[in-house]
């Protein structure tokens, strides 16, 4: 009978991979260091330990039958029936080949262990490998770490992707409208004279010794008339245009930058231009032009009073200089004059008589008091006496946006109830501010300490028929005095009372503030704010203070902001 068979041999096998993984019909523990297949067994293997058919060469000397010598065709090609001598005391089958023809004719799927490690299907990788090649799901717990799926993002993680309902921010300060009361279901609390010892009455009785807590005062008044309220963006269309007055011809501008503070009688504007606009507004002779800008319908009149051309290579344009039109009440347009009170007259008609014959009109907004006969003198042009007369009282002057109108304003008025207007009063849950501004509309904040000094206190008094006076700040015993004032028109108490705050409210310490912040115009919008305004800040603390100077600037087709500064104040209630 003749037989066939198939010998697969590997050499790709490395030199550790038969001492990792093998089977138990692998060769024994001391061959392994030669690394061999079952049918390649090293001659130091045939001294030791040997499975059952690489026993084959001595059993050749004890049974040698005809055809099975395998001493002799160890090195031949031998059929494949004769490598059944490992089993010569038996009856072994054809299909009971020896073990060493198994090692030798294996089909692929039967690779001894040896070749696992190098020729197996992707799904047999041993443990050796399993950290290189492996599916995706069969990760090992070191690499979960390194790839996971996006709903195993680790916590830390959550703080970078986040949706916008999920971002925290501190809650903005609202608006509070107490619904209207029924007069008809309120019965009124009508104040006593006794001495309190738990409760102030509401503000206005009679009774001011206190000796406990202090209550809850009553509801604020709804919110200021104008207001800029929170919002995350807004959104206005400015228009900037000029006239000449009283033709009112257009002149071109580039831009223009309007001014006012306390301490001037007027706004101030300053304008770039084309060169155009230098002859536009040319004087008419002794008459000096006079110009009118509008910004957002907000009309600014001033006197031009400078003009200055420039020109460059390829470019050429003009500056012009502008005050308000009460600048005609002062030096050099107006003439000075002697003025005396000959009969007893108010301080609002002393300063009618100075605007006399001017066309100016006069905005009265101090305290009126009686001024005696012969009482007051002056020499100077009208703007010099009406500013004389507001002094005396410790105001000030500004004057109409538009139009010839000179204002007399106090810097601390009299505030709503006639409660005193100090700084002390200004955050008085009674007291409504003219202006809100929510601190979204607020584009840059800048501040600065500007102390006054330490008083609380002060005595004035008037001249030969004066009045004279101390001046303390409620609340305090009066002992921290300012140096004394003495006026010729001090010659009531309403005047005392006045120059006396004006100059206790300018002590303490305080805090300059200056906001950048857009020109909103619409509908209970502030625009431009004026010198004097009472204003509250919605800040997470609210607080209040005064514009004591206004800046608008605006570029034609450029952008539009006003800087305010406000006298905030520091010092306690």
């Amino acid at each position: 009978m003749t037989f066939s068979a198939l010998v697969a041999y590997d050499n790709r096998n490395p030199r550790r991979a038969s001492t990792i993984a093998r089977l138990p019909h692998q060769v024994a523990d001391r061959a392994l260091p030669e690394t061999r297949m079952g049918w390649g067994t090293s001659r130091q293997g045939l001294r030791e330990e040997r499975t059952t058919w690489q026993q084959a060469g001595r059993a050749a000397r004890e049974t040698d039958t005809g055809w099975n010598r395998p001493g002799r065709i160890v090195d031949q090609r031998a059929v494949p029936w004769v490598l059944a001598v490992p089993a010569g005391t038996q009856a072994a089958f054809v299909h009971q080949a020896a073990e060493m023809l198994r090692a030798q004719a294996l089909l692929p799927w039967q690779v001894a262990a040896a070749l696992h490690a190098t020729s197996r299907a992707p799904h047999q990788v041993g443990l050796q490998v399993h950290t290189d090649r492996v599916v995706p799901w069969l990760l090992a717990a070191r690499q979960q770490a390194l790839a996971s799926g996006g709903r195993q993002v680790a916590a830390a993680a959550g703080l970078t992707s986040l949706w916008p309902w999920d971002v925290a921010r501190v809650i903005p300060p609202g608006r509070e409208v107490w619904p209207p009361v029924d007069p008809g279901t309120v019965t009124p609390r009508v104040p006593s004279t006794h001495l309190v010892f738990g409760c102030p009455p509401w503000l206005g009785g009679s009774v001011n010794l206190v000796f406990g807590r202090v209550c809850v005062l009553p509801p604020p008044e709804p919110g200021a008339p104008l207001q800029i309220l929170p919002a995350r963006f807004y959104m206005s269309v400015h228009d900037l245009i000029a006239y000449r007055l009283p033709e009112l011809v257009p002149v071109p501008i580039y831009d223009v930058s309007i001014s006012a503070d306390r301490g001037s009688f007027g706004w101030s504007l300053q304008i770039n231009a084309p060169a155009s606009s230098y002859d536009l507004l040319a004087p008419d002779g002794a008459q000096r032009a006079q110009i009118r800008v509008v910004l957002d319908g907000l009309a600014f009149e001033g006197l031009v009073l400078a003009r200055a051309q420039r020109e460059q290579f390829g470019q050429r344009g003009c500056s012009i200089t502008a005050r308000s039109i009460t600048a005609l009440l002062a030096r050099p347009f107006a003439r000075q004059t002697q003025r005396l009170s000959t009969e007893t007259r108010s301080a609002q008609q002393l300063a009618l008589d100075a605007l006399e014959f001017t066309d100016f009109a006069l905005d009265w907004g101090l305290v009126d008091w009686l001024v005696p006969a012969g009482a007051w003198s002056h020499s100077g042009t009208p703007l010099e006496a009406v500013q004389a007369i507001a002094e005396a009282a410790g105001g000030y002057l500004q004057s109409a946006r538009s139009g010839p109108t000179l204002l007399v304003r106090h810097p601390y008025p009299d505030l709503v109830g006639g409660l005193p207007g100090g700084p002390w009063n200004w955050s008085h849950p009674t007291v409504v501010p003219d202006v809100e501004l929510a601190p979204d509309a607020l584009v840059t904040l800048a501040s600065e300490e500007m102390d006054g000094p330490d008083i609380n206190a002060v005595y004035l008094s008037g001249e030969m028929q004066g009045v004279h006076g101390l001046y303390r700040r409620d609340g305090t015993a009066g002992e921290k005095l300012a140096v004394p004032v003495t006026d010729p028109l001090m010659t009531e108490a309403q005047v005392v009372r006045q120059r006396g705050r004006s100059i206790v409210g300018a002590g303490g310490r305080k805090e300059l503030v200056t906001y950048s912040l857009p020109i909103l115009s619409g509908p209970g919008q502030p625009g431009i704010l004026d010198i004097g305004q009472l204003v509250q800040i919605n800040v997470s603390q609210p607080w209040r203070g005064r514009v004591r100077s206004v800046n608008a600037s605006a570029v034609f087709g450029g952008v539009v902001r006003q800087s305010i500064q406000i006298e905030r104040p520091l010092t306690s209630v």
